[in-house]
């Protein structure tokens, strides 16, 4: 019995000890938020400065194709006007990512019947080139970005799952909770049209999805705890719209960066200037720190250095502190050292990209 105690009580004071061990090197470290401009994922051409986005998914009239598509939707339980609305928010979905470019400008194209699709996955030949000019008013610094084809599907999935519960008298009762999972899969077919070039300079195909949860104590609770089909099928359709934005144009994104707060005076005084974005104050001090004759304050203070540096936009300066640190022990120096090379591979990549914007 006393064996079986002292090992209990051993076991207790390891974990307590790997838990004190964790929350400490958890609390010498903070994060920061950068604002990222992250190139597009293809190269356009650098005489486009504007978009227009055009809407090819509707079928056209007196082909059957608006029966085939009811047909589709009554069999499939998606509802008849499921994709033709879920294209129109894949749409909106680029447009909100474009108009966050610095790169381009954005517009919507008029509907036309010039531009009627199939309303399925089938896609039609490409609109030819008087369509294109009418479209964007026979600019050619102008790319007409088509959606040529759009289709949405449910796959809604059911399972059981065994929760402990507090009972009536406190004892742990077992209790089937039950959950549903309905995943939304988008299928999308892009264009962009060049009319200086008179080329595709563009054609993706696109696969994404979304997954929708809901729990209660019934399936039927559990689906009606999934948002409605309608709202579902949009924010899937926006979701894809959005991803094809950042394969387009260049966009700011927000990283986030790990950064040391504690292991000196200075480090802690810092932390509250970085919490209240005085970035040149902080650096100020880590500079003079990362020469400290406290080996391990100079190695957090030049770490700390690498960021103030990226921050300020200065790659190549960023990476010799963090190899300064790495030098000096830091084991996480290794990784922001990759982070910071990719960087700069981004960077020439969306200089790039940026030059042919008009000033």
């Amino acid at each position: 019995m006393k064996k079986s105690l002292l090992k209990l009580s051993f076991l207790i004071l390891i974990v307590a000890s790997a838990i004190v061990t964790i929350t400490i090197s958890s609390c010498k470290i903070g994060s920061a938020s950068l604002q990222v401009l992250q190139p597009a994922d293809i190269m356009l051409p650098q005489h486009f400065q504007k978009f227009v986005l055009a809407d090819r998914t509707r079928p056209g009239k007196g082909n059957g194709q608006q029966a085939l598509n009811a047909l589709e939707g009554l069999l499939t339980g998606e509802g008849i006007f499921q994709d033709k609305w879920g294209a129109e928010d894949c749409l909106e979905g680029l447009r909100q990512v474009l108009i966050q470019t610095p790169r381009y400008t954005v517009a919507i194209a008029a509907l036309d019947t010039a531009i009627k699709g199939t309303g399925r996955r089938q896609t039609l030949p490409p609109l030819d080139w008087n369509t294109v000019s009418k479209l964007i008013g026979n600019d050619t610094e102008t790319a007409l970005v088509v959606l040529e084809a759009f289709d949405s599907n449910n796959d809604l999935q059911h399972e059981i799952v065994q929760t402990t519960q507090r009972g009536a008298n406190g004892e742990n009762i077992n209790v089937p909770e039950y959950r549903a999972h309905n995943r939304v899969n988008v299928y999308c077919v892009w264009r962009i049209y060049d009319l200086k070039a008179k080329t595709i300079v563009d054609q993706y195909t696109q696969e994404s999805y979304q997954q929708f949860d809901g729990s209660g104590a019934t399936q039927a609770v559990a689906d009606s705890r999934l948002p409605a089909r309608r709202d579902m099928t949009s924010k899937a359709g926006i979701s894809a719209g959005m991803q094809y934005g950042h394969r387009i144009s260049p966009q700011w994104v927000t990283v986030t960066r790990q950064y040391y707060k504690k292991g000196s005076d200075v480090l802690k005084s810092t932390a509250k200037l970085v919490k209240y974005n005085n970035w040149k104050a902080a650096a100020d001090a880590w500079d003079k720190e990362s020469t400290s004759a406290d080996p391990k304050a100079a190695m957090r203070a030049s770490f700390n250095m690498a960021l103030a540096s990226e921050k300020a936009g200065q790659l190549d300066l960023a990476i010799q502190w963090a190899e300064r640190a790495q030098q000096l022990g830091d084991k996480r120096a290794a990784r922001y050292i990759q982070i910071l090379q990719q960087r700069q591979y981004d960077q020439k990549k969306l200089e790039e990209q940026m030059k042919g914007q008009k000033q």
